[in-house]
């Protein structure tokens, strides 16, 4: 097995912030990245929802993975 699909995906603590709000929202399904996207962005964390937008390959990694923050 290849040791890099085992890293977490790093991202920003305020990447990191938005998903854990929506997330615990209840709202969505965080499997759908369009809804949880458009949710990050109406509740203000719009650095969240531009993260998903331009990465969403991270953040399908990171549903498996885990995340990281980082500062």
């Amino acid at each position: 097995m290849d040791a890099r699909h085992d890293i977490p995906v790093r991202g920003s603590a305020d990447v990191r912030e938005g998903l854990d709000a929506v997330w615990l929202s209840g709202a969505v399904n965080k499997m759908n990245l369009q809804e949880v996207q458009a949710l990050a962005f109406i509740r203000g964390y719009t650095e969240t929802a531009w993260w998903i937008e331009y990465f969403p390959n991270l953040y399908e990694a990171g549903l498996t993975h885990g995340f990281v923050a980082v500062e």
